[in-house]
């Protein structure tokens, strides 16, 4: 990348550009008031962005090569009626791409969600399994469970880690022979469900049992957070902007843009959602909405003036990797547990896996 003399200039990562540099992935480019994304991009991830841009698998298209790969995947598994596992970042988009799912799998039934970690555990068996009369002391008479009510359909089960282990077992069990029964009855139940299940985080780094993942599926899809697919922070800020069927959405100024485009969305998409909505709020219907309009968070990535040098700061520091020290102290705070590392030092599992590695650190040294 060369800036040729431009009035505004050119940003990689925030830094302006006074040289030619050489661009690796993932780099994010600032000029005037247009943003871009440095990809390498295989044969296939075309294929499957052309397929997203044709036929969007979900609310919008995605232009990310990740994420399009991802939903490639996705669509093919949802006509299969298999099993399916999806794991991601709180807000990265589960359970819409789960309703994409079972939308694309063609079944007749309705998908029932479940959010595992809301279901009290003295009453999550009778909740998805039911009930026979008499089986408790409230059970005046025989209640079907979540399961049997999604017969024909989809059965959603969001952050399934945090369910009772012992729960988790016969769960495994039901997957084994789509039967099940109620609680209180000796009489078995032949349920058509497609299951599709949710969690943080997979295997050895989260409570979902390892027999059970491996019968969801024979790997988990992951969905990228928001910062691994900036490319489609434009599109999804228009569909925000637009979402309470304005007419005339209100435009962002360059810097507010940039803001948003520097921060790194812990929170993923339903934190943009909430800094869109509120910024529109704030602004009181202004045509334009100013770095000034979005929450402090936000805004502070860039200095007072506007400019990118904080952000590009910032994104340094982010791409930096932590010492052995750093490593070992975040290891000792979080009980060995690399996902929770991972996700304060705001990276990839694997990124924060392969520096462990590396620096010959080994994680269970630092589990209680």
């Amino acid at each position: 990348m060369e800036d040729a003399g431009s009035l505004n200039g050119t940003f990689v990562d925030g830094r302006r550009l006074t040289k030619r540099e050489r661009l690796t992935d993932g780099n994010l480019l600032l000029f005037g008031g247009h943003a871009a994304v440095f990809r390498r991009v295989t044969e296939n991830a075309l294929t499957a962005i052309a397929e997203e841009l044709a036929t969007p698998f979900g609310p919008l298209p995605t232009i990310s090569p990740a994420l399009a790969v991802t939903l490639w995947r996705l669509r093919r598994l949802a006509r299969s009626g298999a099993e399916i596992l999806i794991t991601g970042e709180t807000g990265s988009g589960k359970e819409v791409y789960a309703r994409a799912v079972h939308r694309a799998s063609g079944r007749k039934g309705r998908l029932v969600a479940i959010n595992c970690a809301a279901i009290p555990a003295e009453l999550a068996e009778s909740e998805l399994f039911g009930y026979a009369r008499g089986a408790h002391s409230m059970a005046n008479e025989a209640k079907a469970g979540l399961i049997s009510a999604a017969e024909g359909g989809t059965l959603f089960l969001d952050e399934i880690g945090d369910m009772n282990p012992r729960l988790q077992a016969k769960l495994l069990r039901f997957l084994q022979e789509r039967e099940l029964t109620p609680l209180g009855s000796t009489t078995t139940k032949t349920v058509d469900v497609q299951v599709i299940a949710a969690t943080h985080s997979a295997g050895a780094e989260g409570q979902l049992r390892a027999d059970l993942a491996a019968r969801l599926g024979a790997q988990a899809i992951r969905l990228p957070p928001l910062r691994e697919r900036i490319e489609d922070l434009g599109a999804l800020v228009h569909h925000f902007l637009t979402k309470g069927g304005a007419r005339q959405a209100p435009e962002l100024e360059p810097a507010a843009f940039h803001a948003l485009c520097h921060y790194t969305w812990p929170r993923n998409v339903r934190e943009l959602q909430k800094v869109i909505e509120e910024a529109v709020a704030v602004s009181e219907g202004a045509p334009k909405i100013k770095l000034s309009h979005l929450p402090d968070i936000v805004s502070s990535v860039m200095d007072s003036s506007g400019s990118e040098a904080a952000a590009g700061d910032a994104l340094q520091r982010k791409r930096a990797a932590p010492t052995r020290s750093e490593l070992e102290d975040l290891l000792r705070q979080h009980d060995g547990n690399v996902a929770q590392v991972a996700r304060v030092l705001d990276r990839q599992w694997a990124v924060v896996w392969r520096w462990i590695v590396k620096q010959g650190i080994d994680p269970v040294r630092y589990r209680k």
